[in-house]
Protein backbone atom coordinates (compact mmCIF):
# COMPACT_ATOMS: atom_id res chain seq x y z
CA UNK A 1 0.00 0.00 0.00
CA UNK A 2 1.67 3.48 -0.94
CA UNK A 3 1.70 6.37 0.83
CA UNK A 4 -1.13 8.72 -1.07
CA UNK A 5 -3.15 5.35 -0.35
CA UNK A 6 -2.21 5.51 3.64
CA UNK A 7 -3.21 9.00 3.62
CA UNK A 8 -6.62 9.03 1.84
CA UNK A 9 -7.72 5.82 3.89
CA UNK A 10 -6.93 8.18 7.41
CA UNK A 11 -8.42 11.12 5.70
CA UNK A 12 -11.74 9.65 4.96
CA UNK A 13 -11.34 7.65 8.62
CA UNK A 14 -10.87 11.24 10.27
CA UNK A 15 -13.73 12.70 8.16
CA UNK A 16 -16.23 10.32 9.24
CA UNK A 17 -15.18 10.03 12.84
CA UNK A 18 -15.77 13.91 13.07
CA UNK A 19 -19.05 13.85 11.88
CA UNK A 20 -20.18 10.61 14.21
CA UNK A 21 -18.82 13.07 17.18
CA UNK A 22 -20.53 15.65 16.17
CA UNK A 23 -23.52 14.35 15.36
CA UNK A 24 -23.69 12.25 19.24
CA UNK A 25 -23.08 16.01 20.41
CA UNK A 26 -25.78 16.83 18.92
CA UNK A 27 -27.99 14.64 19.73
CA UNK A 28 -27.11 14.66 23.35
CA UNK A 29 -28.59 18.27 23.85
CA UNK A 30 -31.63 17.30 26.33
CA UNK A 31 -34.06 19.43 29.00
CA UNK A 32 -34.08 17.36 32.25
CA UNK A 33 -36.46 18.10 34.98
CA UNK A 34 -35.16 18.76 38.38
CA UNK A 35 -37.56 20.25 41.02
CA UNK A 36 -40.52 21.97 41.86
CA UNK A 37 -41.78 24.43 44.38
CA UNK A 38 -44.95 26.45 45.01
CA UNK A 39 -49.22 25.97 45.19
CA UNK A 40 -52.00 28.02 45.47
CA UNK A 41 -52.15 30.77 48.46
CA UNK A 42 -50.79 33.69 49.97
CA UNK A 43 -48.41 32.08 52.55
CA UNK A 44 -44.54 32.64 51.71
CA UNK A 45 -43.70 30.07 49.04
CA UNK A 46 -46.95 30.17 47.61
CA UNK A 47 -48.61 31.65 44.36
CA UNK A 48 -51.33 32.80 42.53
CA UNK A 49 -50.43 33.43 39.30
CA UNK A 50 -46.91 33.83 38.86
CA UNK A 51 -46.43 35.27 36.39
CA UNK A 52 -42.36 36.65 35.97
CA UNK A 53 -39.08 34.55 36.86
CA UNK A 54 -35.74 36.14 37.04
CA UNK A 55 -32.57 34.96 38.45
CA UNK A 56 -29.54 37.69 39.90
CA UNK A 57 -25.80 36.89 39.42
CA UNK A 58 -25.57 34.50 42.48
CA UNK A 59 -28.74 32.63 41.01
CA UNK A 60 -31.49 33.69 43.60
CA UNK A 61 -34.31 33.55 42.00
CA UNK A 62 -36.88 36.24 41.93
CA UNK A 63 -41.23 35.50 40.96
CA UNK A 64 -43.55 38.23 40.10
CA UNK A 65 -46.51 36.58 42.34
CA UNK A 66 -49.33 38.26 40.49
CA UNK A 67 -52.27 37.28 42.09
CA UNK A 68 -50.69 38.19 45.03
CA UNK A 69 -48.91 42.04 43.92
CA UNK A 70 -45.87 40.80 45.88
CA UNK A 71 -42.24 39.37 44.63
CA UNK A 72 -41.09 36.51 46.18
CA UNK A 73 -37.27 35.78 46.17
CA UNK A 74 -35.79 32.39 46.63
CA UNK A 75 -32.26 30.33 46.49
CA UNK A 76 -31.51 28.36 43.51
CA UNK A 77 -33.50 25.36 45.06
CA UNK A 78 -36.97 27.18 45.82
CA UNK A 79 -35.82 28.11 49.43
CA UNK A 80 -38.21 31.05 50.68
CA UNK A 81 -35.36 34.20 51.38
CA UNK A 82 -37.73 36.68 51.31
CA UNK A 83 -41.05 38.38 49.81
CA UNK A 84 -42.25 42.34 49.08
CA UNK A 85 -44.89 44.36 47.95
CA UNK A 86 -48.93 44.52 48.63
CA UNK A 87 -51.60 45.47 46.61
CA UNK A 88 -51.82 49.26 45.59
CA UNK A 89 -50.11 52.14 43.73
CA UNK A 90 -47.69 53.78 45.58
CA UNK A 91 -44.12 53.03 46.43
CA UNK A 92 -43.49 49.76 46.96
CA UNK A 93 -47.03 48.72 46.28
CA UNK A 94 -48.56 46.91 42.81
CA UNK A 95 -51.29 46.08 40.48
CA UNK A 96 -50.16 42.78 38.84
CA UNK A 97 -46.37 42.40 38.93
CA UNK A 98 -45.22 41.51 35.40
CA UNK A 99 -41.95 40.45 33.62
CA UNK A 100 -39.39 41.37 35.54
CA UNK A 101 -35.11 41.09 35.28
CA UNK A 102 -32.28 41.84 37.27
CA UNK A 103 -29.57 44.15 36.64
CA UNK A 104 -25.85 43.53 36.79
CA UNK A 105 -25.83 46.26 39.73
CA UNK A 106 -28.18 44.33 41.54
CA UNK A 107 -31.60 45.84 40.94
CA UNK A 108 -34.83 44.51 40.57
CA UNK A 109 -37.14 46.31 37.72
CA UNK A 110 -40.30 45.08 37.94
CA UNK A 111 -43.05 46.21 35.04
CA UNK A 112 -46.32 47.31 37.47
CA UNK A 113 -48.81 46.27 34.66
CA UNK A 114 -52.06 47.66 35.64
CA UNK A 115 -50.26 51.43 36.94
CA UNK A 116 -48.60 52.03 34.01
CA UNK A 117 -45.04 52.19 35.54
CA UNK A 118 -41.88 50.36 36.22
CA UNK A 119 -40.65 50.00 40.10
CA UNK A 120 -36.83 49.47 41.12
CA UNK A 121 -35.58 48.00 43.69
CA UNK A 122 -32.41 46.36 45.47
CA UNK A 123 -32.59 42.59 45.63
CA UNK A 124 -33.29 42.71 49.22
CA UNK A 125 -36.57 44.55 48.54
CA UNK A 126 -35.73 47.86 49.68
CA UNK A 127 -37.80 50.19 47.29
CA UNK A 128 -35.53 52.65 44.94
CA UNK A 129 -37.19 54.63 42.36
CA UNK A 130 -40.15 54.29 39.91
CA UNK A 131 -40.55 55.98 36.42
CA UNK A 132 -43.65 55.84 33.55
CA UNK A 133 -47.34 57.01 34.00
CA UNK A 134 -50.14 55.91 31.65
CA UNK A 135 -50.56 57.18 28.25
CA UNK A 136 -48.99 56.53 24.80
CA UNK A 137 -46.06 59.63 24.53
CA UNK A 138 -42.38 58.82 25.25
CA UNK A 139 -42.24 57.59 28.78
CA UNK A 140 -45.34 56.36 28.93
CA UNK A 141 -47.23 52.97 29.38
CA UNK A 142 -50.24 51.43 28.99
CA UNK A 143 -49.74 47.74 30.61
CA UNK A 144 -46.00 47.46 30.59
CA UNK A 145 -45.55 43.84 30.36
CA UNK A 146 -41.61 42.98 30.51
CA UNK A 147 -38.45 44.40 31.06
CA UNK A 148 -34.96 43.41 30.15
CA UNK A 149 -31.49 44.62 29.16
CA UNK A 150 -29.19 45.72 26.60
CA UNK A 151 -25.38 45.19 25.95
CA UNK A 152 -24.96 48.73 27.59
CA UNK A 153 -26.90 48.42 30.73
CA UNK A 154 -30.31 50.33 29.22
CA UNK A 155 -33.52 49.31 29.89
CA UNK A 156 -36.01 47.85 27.55
CA UNK A 157 -39.53 47.67 28.18
CA UNK A 158 -42.35 45.77 26.00
CA UNK A 159 -45.16 48.15 26.04
CA UNK A 160 -47.99 45.68 25.85
CA UNK A 161 -51.11 47.66 24.48
CA UNK A 162 -48.69 50.38 23.06
CA UNK A 163 -47.53 47.61 20.46
CA UNK A 164 -44.27 48.61 21.32
CA UNK A 165 -40.93 48.13 22.63
CA UNK A 166 -39.50 51.71 24.78
CA UNK A 167 -35.22 51.92 25.56
CA UNK A 168 -34.16 53.74 28.73
CA UNK A 169 -31.05 54.44 30.73
CA UNK A 170 -31.01 52.66 34.08
CA UNK A 171 -32.65 55.67 35.24
CA UNK A 172 -35.70 55.74 32.80
CA UNK A 173 -34.71 58.41 31.59
CA UNK A 174 -36.30 57.68 27.28
CA UNK A 175 -33.71 57.30 24.99
CA UNK A 176 -35.74 55.79 21.76
CA UNK A 177 -38.87 53.32 20.66
CA UNK A 178 -39.77 51.22 17.68
CA UNK A 179 -42.87 49.54 16.91
CA UNK A 180 -46.48 49.72 15.83
CA UNK A 181 -49.75 48.14 16.21
CA UNK A 182 -50.22 45.57 12.93
CA UNK A 183 -49.22 42.02 11.92
CA UNK A 184 -47.02 43.03 9.05
CA UNK A 185 -42.78 42.54 9.37
CA UNK A 186 -41.65 44.96 12.16
CA UNK A 187 -44.80 45.73 13.53
CA UNK A 188 -46.44 43.97 16.90
CA UNK A 189 -49.23 42.68 18.65
CA UNK A 190 -49.48 42.76 22.17
CA UNK A 191 -45.77 41.96 22.73
CA UNK A 192 -44.75 40.72 26.16
CA UNK A 193 -41.37 39.69 26.59
CA UNK A 194 -37.94 41.27 25.05
CA UNK A 195 -34.28 39.70 24.95
CA UNK A 196 -31.00 40.61 23.53
CA UNK A 197 -28.44 38.25 21.71
CA UNK A 198 -24.79 37.71 22.09
CA UNK A 199 -24.61 39.92 18.80
CA UNK A 200 -26.71 42.99 20.49
CA UNK A 201 -29.95 42.17 18.81
CA UNK A 202 -33.29 42.63 19.96
CA UNK A 203 -35.35 39.81 20.65
CA UNK A 204 -38.84 40.48 20.89
CA UNK A 205 -41.68 37.52 21.61
CA UNK A 206 -44.78 39.17 19.61
CA UNK A 207 -47.20 37.65 21.42
CA UNK A 208 -50.19 37.49 19.88
CA UNK A 209 -49.02 37.51 16.33
CA UNK A 210 -47.79 34.15 17.60
CA UNK A 211 -43.94 34.52 16.87
CA UNK A 212 -40.74 35.73 17.58
CA UNK A 213 -39.21 39.07 15.67
CA UNK A 214 -35.59 40.19 15.80
CA UNK A 215 -34.63 43.50 15.59
CA UNK A 216 -30.94 45.46 15.28
CA UNK A 217 -30.10 47.76 18.87
CA UNK A 218 -31.80 50.52 16.12
CA UNK A 219 -35.00 48.92 16.03
CA UNK A 220 -34.73 48.30 12.42
CA UNK A 221 -36.27 44.96 11.96
CA UNK A 222 -34.12 41.51 10.65
CA UNK A 223 -36.02 38.16 11.05
CA UNK A 224 -39.70 36.75 12.02
CA UNK A 225 -39.77 33.87 13.01
CA UNK A 226 -42.69 31.40 13.76
CA UNK A 227 -46.81 31.48 13.04
CA UNK A 228 -50.03 30.05 15.01
CA UNK A 229 -50.36 26.84 15.82
CA UNK A 230 -53.46 25.03 17.50
CA UNK A 231 -53.70 22.38 19.08
CA UNK A 232 -51.70 20.22 16.64
CA UNK A 233 -48.61 21.66 18.38
CA UNK A 234 -46.34 21.94 15.80
CA UNK A 235 -43.42 22.44 15.80
CA UNK A 236 -41.91 25.95 15.24
CA UNK A 237 -45.22 27.74 15.73
CA UNK A 238 -46.69 29.30 18.16
CA UNK A 239 -50.26 29.81 20.55
CA UNK A 240 -49.22 33.04 21.67
CA UNK A 241 -45.51 33.50 22.39
CA UNK A 242 -45.47 34.47 25.58
CA UNK A 243 -41.61 34.56 26.69
CA UNK A 244 -37.68 34.66 25.12
CA UNK A 245 -34.81 33.85 26.79
CA UNK A 246 -31.24 33.37 24.93
CA UNK A 247 -29.02 30.96 26.61
CA UNK A 248 -24.82 30.82 26.70
CA UNK A 249 -24.62 29.10 23.64
CA UNK A 250 -26.75 31.36 21.58
CA UNK A 251 -29.89 28.79 21.64
CA UNK A 252 -33.38 30.21 21.78
CA UNK A 253 -36.07 29.62 24.38
CA UNK A 254 -39.97 30.52 23.47
CA UNK A 255 -42.30 30.18 25.99
CA UNK A 256 -45.37 28.59 24.32
CA UNK A 257 -48.38 29.51 26.12
CA UNK A 258 -51.56 27.85 25.33
CA UNK A 259 -49.74 24.78 23.92
CA UNK A 260 -48.10 24.50 27.19
CA UNK A 261 -44.39 23.63 26.43
CA UNK A 262 -41.02 25.60 25.54
CA UNK A 263 -39.67 25.22 22.09
CA UNK A 264 -36.00 25.58 21.85
CA UNK A 265 -34.01 26.98 18.25
CA UNK A 266 -30.29 27.15 17.79
CA UNK A 267 -28.53 30.45 16.79
CA UNK A 268 -29.76 30.11 13.47
CA UNK A 269 -33.05 29.59 14.14
CA UNK A 270 -33.04 26.27 13.08
CA UNK A 271 -35.86 24.05 15.61
CA UNK A 272 -34.03 22.20 18.37
CA UNK A 273 -36.27 20.20 20.26
CA UNK A 274 -39.37 21.27 23.09
CA UNK A 275 -40.40 19.84 26.48
CA UNK A 276 -43.36 20.19 28.12
CA UNK A 277 -46.62 19.18 27.53
CA UNK A 278 -50.11 20.02 28.96
CA UNK A 279 -50.92 19.02 32.72
CA UNK A 280 -50.03 19.48 36.71
CA UNK A 281 -47.21 16.06 37.06
CA UNK A 282 -43.58 17.48 37.25
CA UNK A 283 -42.25 18.50 33.77
CA UNK A 284 -45.88 19.07 32.58
CA UNK A 285 -47.13 22.79 32.34
CA UNK A 286 -50.50 24.40 32.53
CA UNK A 287 -49.84 28.08 30.80
CA UNK A 288 -46.47 28.72 31.69
CA UNK A 289 -45.51 32.71 31.11
CA UNK A 290 -41.83 32.94 31.75
CA UNK A 291 -37.83 31.22 31.74
CA UNK A 292 -34.99 32.73 33.11
CA UNK A 293 -32.03 30.84 32.66
CA UNK A 294 -28.83 30.67 34.92
CA UNK A 295 -26.07 28.83 33.86
CA UNK A 296 -27.38 25.34 32.86
CA UNK A 297 -30.55 25.99 34.82
CA UNK A 298 -33.85 26.69 33.42
CA UNK A 299 -36.76 28.29 35.76
CA UNK A 300 -40.24 28.28 34.77
CA UNK A 301 -43.02 30.34 35.81
CA UNK A 302 -45.68 27.41 35.90
CA UNK A 303 -48.84 29.96 35.87
CA UNK A 304 -52.15 27.52 36.14
CA UNK A 305 -50.09 25.34 38.49
CA UNK A 306 -49.37 27.93 40.98
CA UNK A 307 -45.82 26.67 41.04
CA UNK A 308 -41.67 27.47 39.35
CA UNK A 309 -40.21 24.73 38.06
CA UNK A 310 -36.23 24.11 37.58
CA UNK A 311 -34.98 22.09 34.65
CA UNK A 312 -30.98 21.39 33.83
CA UNK A 313 -29.70 21.60 30.30
CA UNK A 314 -27.46 18.21 29.52
CA UNK A 315 -25.12 17.84 26.41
Amino acid sequence: MNLFRILLIFFVVTVTLVGVSNCQHKSRFEVEFISQWGSEGSAPGQFRQPVGVAVDADGNVYVADAGNNRIQKFTADGEFITQWGTPGDGPGEFDRPMHLAVSDDKLVYVPDYGSDRIQVFDTEGKYQFTWGESGDAPGQFDSPAAVNFDRNGNVLVADFYNDRIQIFDPRGNFISQFGTEGHEFGQLYYPTDVAVDKNGNIIVADAYNHRIQIFRADGKPLQSRGSFSGEERTPGQFNVANAVEIDAAGRMYVVDFYNSRIQVFDSTGGYRTQFGTPGSDPGQFEKPTDIAIYKNWIYIADWGNNRVQKFEINE
